[in-house]
C-alpha cells in the first residue's frame, strides 16, 4: 500500500521535516525569532502558488488570494516587527528561512496528491522515514563537531527531557496528525492558514504561563487572520 505512494511519502519526509527543521534551528541562531516567525508565515502563501502552479489543485480567485494576504498582514501586526529588519547581514540565514516555508508548501500539497493512506500512516511513515534521514546529521554533530553537544547530553535534566518529550509528542506528533487530517478534509492552503495562529498562541501561552503582557495591536492582529480565514474558508465553499 505504502509501495504505490513512496515518492511522495519520501517527499513529505525531507520537505516537510528534514529541510525546514534543521535550517530553521540553524537559521534562528543568527535570525531573531520575531523575523523568523514573519518569515515562516509566509508558507500559506507558498502553499497557494505551488497548488496553482504545480499542481492545478487551486483555483485563485479574489477571496482566496486577498484572505491569504490579510492573514498575512494580521500575523505582522499581532506581531508588531517596529524593528524588524530582514535586509541585514542575515540575509542568507533569512533566506533560508523563507526556503523552508517553501519545502512547508510543498510537503502540504504532497500531502494532498496521496489516497491510499489515511492521515495516521502518512504522518508516522514521513516522521520514521525523517528520523532515519536525519540521523547522519546527529552523528556528525555527536562526534564531529567537539565534545559540547555530548557533554550537554549527559546533563540533561529530568524537567527537559519531559519538557522535550511533550513537544515532540503533542506539539509535533500530534500536530502533524491533525495537520494532515485538515488536508485531506479540506485543502492544503486551508489547512496551512495555522501558521497564521502560531504567534497568537504563542502569545497567549505567555500571558497564561509566563506572566508577558498583552498588547491592543494583538487583538487587531488576531480579528485581521480571523477575517483572513473566514474569506479562504468562503472561497472554498463557493467553488
Amino acid at each position: 500500500m505504502f509501495s504505490k505512494n513512496t515518492g511522495l511519502l519520501i517527499g513529505i519526509a525531507v520537505f516537510g521535516n528534514v529541510l525546514p527543521f534543521n535550517l530553521i534551528s540553524l537559521s534562528e541562531i543568527y535570525v531573531d525569532s520575531i523575523v523568523a516567525s514573519t518569515l515562516i508565515g509566509t508558507m500559506p502563501l507558498f502553499t497557494l502558488l505551488i497548488s496553482f502552479i504545480l499542481f492545478r489543485g487551486t483555483e485563485l480567485n479574489f477571496f482566496s488570494v486577498f484572505g491569504l494576504l490579510v492573514g498575512f498582514f494580521g500575523m505582522i501586526v499581532f506581531i508588531n516587527p517596529s524593528n524588524l529588519s530582514i535586509l541585514s547581514t542575515t540575509i542568507s540565514f533569512s533566506c533560508l528561512i523563507i526556503f523552508s516555508s517553501f519545502c512547508y508548501g510543498l510537503s502540504a500539497n504532497l500531502v494532498k496528491k496521496i489516497n491510499n493512506n489515511t492521515p495516521l500512516e502518512i504522518a508516522t511513515f514521513s516522521t520514521v522515514l525523517a528520523t532515519i534521514l536525519s540521523f547522519p546529521v546527529l552523528v556528525s554533530h555527536l562526534f564531529f563537531s567537539g565534545n559540547s553537544e555530548i557533554f550537554h547530553l549527559q546533563n540533561i535534566s529530568l524537567e527537559s527531557f519531559l519538557s522535550a518529550s511533550i513537544l515532540g509528542v503533542v506539539c509535533t506528533g500530534l500536530a502533524i496528525l491533525i495537520f494532515f487530517n485538515l488536508i485531506k478534509i479540506r485543502t492544503a492552503v486551508f489547512a496551512s492558514q495555522s501558521n497564521y495562529l502560531i504567534p497568537c498562541f504563542g502569545s497567549i501561552w505567555g500571558f497564561l504561563f509566563l506572566g508577558e503582557s498583552l498588547s491592543q495591536n494583538m487583538l487587531y492582529g488576531l480579528l485581521l487572520i480571523v477575517l483572513g480565514g473566514w474569506m479562504v474558508n468562503r472561497s472554498m465553499i463557493n467553488k
